[in-house]
C-alpha cells in the first residue's frame, strides 16, 4: 500500500516537473528599444532636450527586423520514380505514337518487375485489345482480376474490358 502510494506521488512529481521545465523552455519575445540612436557630440552642438520638445524616434511597423533568422521554406521532394513508373511513362509514350507492339514489351518488362500489380496486367490487356488480339485480353483482364483485390475501379474496367474482349472473339 505504502509502495503505491510512494508510486503515485513520484508520478505526480515527475509530471509536474516536467511541464515546469517545458514553459521554462520557451524563449522570451525579443525586446525591441525605441529610443532614440545617440549623435557624436564632437559633430553637433548641444542642444538641450527635454522629454516634450524631442519626441521618440518609432520605426514604422513593416520596417522592423526580426531578431529570428528567418527559415528557408520546408520543400517536400517528389517520390522518386520507380522502375515500374518509368515503364509507364514509356508504355503510354508507345501508345500515344501508335507503338502498340512497344508498349506491349514496356508493359511485359514492368510486369516481370511487379507481376502481383493487377493495374499493369489491366494495361496490357487493353493495349492487346486494341491489338485485336482478344484471347490474350481476355486472359490478361482476368488475371488483372485476380489481382484487382478491393480496387473497386480495376474491378469494373476489368470486368467491361472482359466482356468487349468475349463479345468480339
Amino acid at each position: 500500500m505504502r509502495l503505491a502510494r510512494n508510486l503515485i506521488f513520484l508520478t505526480a512529481a515527475i509530471t509536474l516537473s516536467a511541464c515546469a521545465n517545458y514553459s521554462a523552455r520557451s524563449v522570451p519575445a525579443p525586446v525591441e528599444s525605441r529610443e532614440a540612436p545617440s549623435a557624436s557630440t564632437s559633430t553637433l552642438p548641444s542642444v538641450p532636450s527635454s522629454p516634450s520638445s524631442v519626441p521618440p524616434v518609432e520605426t514604422p511597423p513593416d520596417a522592423r527586423r526580426s531578431e529570428t533568422p528567418s527559415l528557408p521554406p520546408v520543400v517536400v521532394p517528389e517520390a522518386p520514380a520507380t522502375p515500374v513508373s518509368t515503364l509507364l511513362a514509356g508504355v503510354d509514350a508507345a501508345i500515344a505514337s501508335g507503338q502498340l507492339e512497344q508498349a506491349a514489351a514496356l508493359a511485359e518488362r514492368a510486369l516481370r518487375i511487379s507481376p502481383r500489380d493487377g493495374q499493369l496486367w489491366y494495361r496490357l490487356a487493353s493495349i492487346r485489345y486494341q491489338q485485336q488480339r482478344y484471347a490474350d485480353a481476355v486472359g490478361f483482364a482476368q488475371r488483372a482480376l485476380s489481382f484487382a483485390g478491393s480496387d473497386r475501379a480495376l474491378t469494373q474496367d476489368s470486368n467491361q474490358l472482359l466482356a468487349r474482349a468475349n463479345a468480339a472473339r
